[in-house]
């Protein structure tokens, strides 16, 4: 009788991850065996003396300790698991994930993933939840914390389904950028209400601070001016620093039909205040009080709450 090959299924339930092993058809041969295959063995993880051996999905084989599986791991084959001598696990991460993952389940200095690119580092955040490696967890989510600002989306995913809600916090900010439907679509359902809570301040700054025109007053500019706008100012306007011939409406109708495109429009202010071509045609009265509408703007913004006080 041949030998059964055994290969599983995995199966994701918070907080632990779990995996249901199965035996494939006897009559099916041993990976081992299959007809002009040769799987390579990593170079890092060949212990003659080990009791499990796992394959990636490039065919690379790891031949590690089931104890110090048992010791750092919750989704890896329990003690209780009887496995042949010779038995191949195969898993659907790739070596180069492997190679890492399996380093934090030894007593040795662990990686510091410092300077691995998010390619490499997002697999093997997701392979550490997948079968709960702890010590290569926790470095995971806080170098995917240093990415936030890179890849928002893809961090942001990261972050819900595996729970991380202080990690989404960090990343929050940067998903109004993203069209909102998306946003729902990325969140898990418990956290679609909190997500909607803080939104509302976003849409809020948006209305009651940038939609706004800031109205406080200027001093009055003194010098030689020349501009490209003849019509003449209400008394506000000169007593606000204006010039009768300054170009502020103008300046005030570009910067709200950037706004008007939407709340995102709050994490793009260079764009919402970039006056195009003409920006040397502004005068230093409408410059000033372009600076302190932003200024306004970028207030209101620091003050909305985290999105961890909303769960």
């Amino acid at each position: 009788m041949s030998r059964t090959n055994l290969s599983y299924i995995y199966a994701s339930s918070r907080p632990l991850s779990v995996i249901h092993f199965i035996m494939t058809s006897p009559d099916s041969p041993p990976l081992q065996d299959l007809p002009g295959s040769s799987p390579e063995v990593s170079t890092r993880f060949n212990f003659a003396d080990a009791d499990v051996i796992f394959q990636s999905s490039d065919s690379i084989l790891f031949r590690v300790h089931r104890k110090n599986l048992e010791v750092c791991t919750e989704g890896f084959p329990p003690s209780g698991f009887a496995v042949t001598d010779g038995e191949i696990i195969p898993l659907s991460e790739t070596s180069v994930t492997l190679e890492l993952l399996f380093q934090f389940i030894y007593p040795q200095r662990h990686p510091g993933l410092d300077a691995t690119p998010f390619d490499v580092l997002e697999p093997l955040a997701e392979a550490a939840e997948k079968y709960q490696v702890f010590p290569a967890m926790n470095i995971c989510h806080i170098r995917l914390r240093d990415m936030v600002h890179e890849y928002p989306v893809e961090v942001a995913i990261y972050a819900a389904k595996h729970d991380y809600p202080f990690l989404i916090s960090e990343v929050a900010p940067m998903m109004i950028s993203i069209p909102p439907i998306d946003v729902i679509q990325i969140l898990p359902q418990s956290l679609v209400l909190p997500w909607t809570r803080y939104v509302q301040e976003w849409v809020r700054v948006h209305q009651n601070v940038a939609l706004k025109l800031f109205s406080g007053q200027m001093p009055q500019y003194k010098g030689s001016i020349s501009h490209a706008d003849g019509m003449p100012r209400s008394r506000q306007y000169s007593r606000a620093g204006h010039s009768n011939t300054c170009r502020w409406s103008s300046c005030v109708i570009i910067v709200l039909q950037h706004l008007g495109a939407g709340i995102h429009t709050l994490r793009s202010l260079d764009q919402v205040f970039h006056m195009g071509t003409n920006r040397e045609d502004v005068e230093n009265c409408c410059d000033w009080e372009l600076l302190e509408w932003r200024r306004k703007i970028e207030e209101a913004i620091a003050q909305i709450p985290k999105f961890s006080t909303f769960l």
